[in-house]
């Protein structure tokens, strides 16, 4: 998510010199995922470079944080990947994965832990909004790159130099997932979850959906534990739009939502951003629901190739947070091929990718890799699917 989300709690259902580069690299970044298994020169003939990777393993009622789960996943799955075929230039990657909990207060001690530990070369993380946002200036002092996977927010841009990330802000979603809507009609109302995530990302549609010549109905916050949203579903039927905004930071209440729409016939077509993703997990009663995600399994071959790698290795599909802590991985990996094996040179050369006279962008599952003078990626937005027979396939603006 990541899904992905401004200041983003979750509840317990519940997201920054190639030319130095010798030709291994190409090998670990662009070859389909678990294709250089095998291969001679296995790591271990340089000391190893530790990667830190802060994750919410479990929410703060301590049940499992899926999305944790899976950021450990994709990012375990590519050192395996890079230590089989040789290491990033002899070293062998290891991971020291600290729990958050997606909480702000556990992540300023977990940042406290990864940055004044000289081990750690650089970190991954963190997955949510919130979390990065509070981790932040420790890193700036323990001058220690961070790149955060599926932390969305506007507030993340300028941070500091030492804080990149890989998944678009919620400001750019918004747009691509309003310029969608508004192919589908004039009218959307936008519904929210009464936190950061969906605060913000419902503002900046509005602002992209107004933009585009489109009128919104109403607005509405609602809370996932709410135990009755029949008057909301009410309300949404008097106003009539023809697309409804769902900016909820869990499938939870959205879900809700749709259903309750369905049994009054309500024909409006449902959207969210990608802290909705885990609504294909429910199955095909949501079909037709449209949901901004920032990885998907059919845009390119390395997402593809990532796709199977993942299933292979654990047996179920991956999401975005898995996608883009794999990605991660592999760009540290390449920092460290390209000589940089210091905190400090780790952040300039990542500050050059995709820069002019800097290291060339790279392909990664989650799209095209490349930084802006912020921090933020250049060039990238969230990709709009459509949920059909449980599953987030491609779609043709919505349709």
């Amino acid at each position: 998510m990541h899904p992905a989300a401004a200041a983003r709690p979750r509840s317990p259902a519940v997201r920054r010199g190639f030319a130095r580069i010798r030709l291994a690299l190409p090998l670990a970044l662009c070859l389909p995922a678990g294709s250089c298994r095998g291969l001679p020169g296995m790591a271990g003939d340089a000391a190893p470079v530790v990667f830190g990777l802060p994750v919410p393993l479990t929410a703060t009622d301590g049940t499992p944080d899926p999305y944790g789960e899976l950021s450990r996943n994709g990012a375990q799955l590519a050192a395996r990947e890079i230590n089989a075929a040789g290491g990033a230039g002899g070293h062998r990657v290891d991971l020291r994965v600290r729990d958050d909990r997606g909480d702000d207060s556990t992540a300023i001690g977990v940042a406290r832990d990864l940055a004044g530990d000289p081990a750690v070369l650089a970190v991954i993380g963190h997955v949510y909004s919130g979390p990065t946002l509070k981790a932040a200036p420790i890193y700036e002092a323990g001058r220690v790159a961070a790149v955060a996977t599926t932390a969305t927010s506007p507030e993340i841009t300028r941070l500091g130099p030492w804080i990149f990330r890989l998944a678009s802000n919620d400001s750019v979603n918004a747009a691509e997932l309003a310029r969608v809507a508004r192919g589908l009609g004039a009218r959307a109302e936008v519904m929210y979850s009464n936190e950061d995530y969906g605060q913000g990302l419902s503002r900046s549609f509005v602002r992209s959906f107004t933009r585009e010549g489109g009128a919104i109905t109403g607005q509405e916050p609602y809370l996932d534990d709410t135990r009755d949203l029949t008057p909301y579903v009410e309300r949404l039927r008097a106003r009539r739009p023809d697309v409804v905004l769902l900016a909820g930071s869990t499938a939870e209440g959205a879900s809700r939502i749709i259903a309750e729409a369905h049994r009054l016939g309500i024909a409006a077509r449902f959207m969210g951003g990608d802290g909705i993703e885990s609504m294909a997990s429910k199955g095909p009663a949501y079909d037709g629901t449209l949901v901004g995600v920032l990885f998907h399994r059919d845009r390119s071959p390395r997402a593809r190739a990532f796709y199977q790698a993942y299933r292979a290795a654990y047996g179920k599909d991956p999401d975005s947070s898995a996608a883009l802590a794999y990605d991660a991985v592999y760009l540290l990996a390449a920092a460290v091929r390209a000589g940089h094996t210091d905190r400090a040179g780790v952040r300039d050369w990542l500050a050059t990718v995709g820069q002019p006279g800097g290291a060339p962008a790279l392909e990664g599952a989650g799209g095209r890799i490349a930084f802006d003078a912020d921090g933020d990626p250049l060039g990238k937005a969230c990709v709009v699917g459509i949920l059909r027979n449980g599953t987030i396939q491609l779609s043709k603006d919505g349709r």
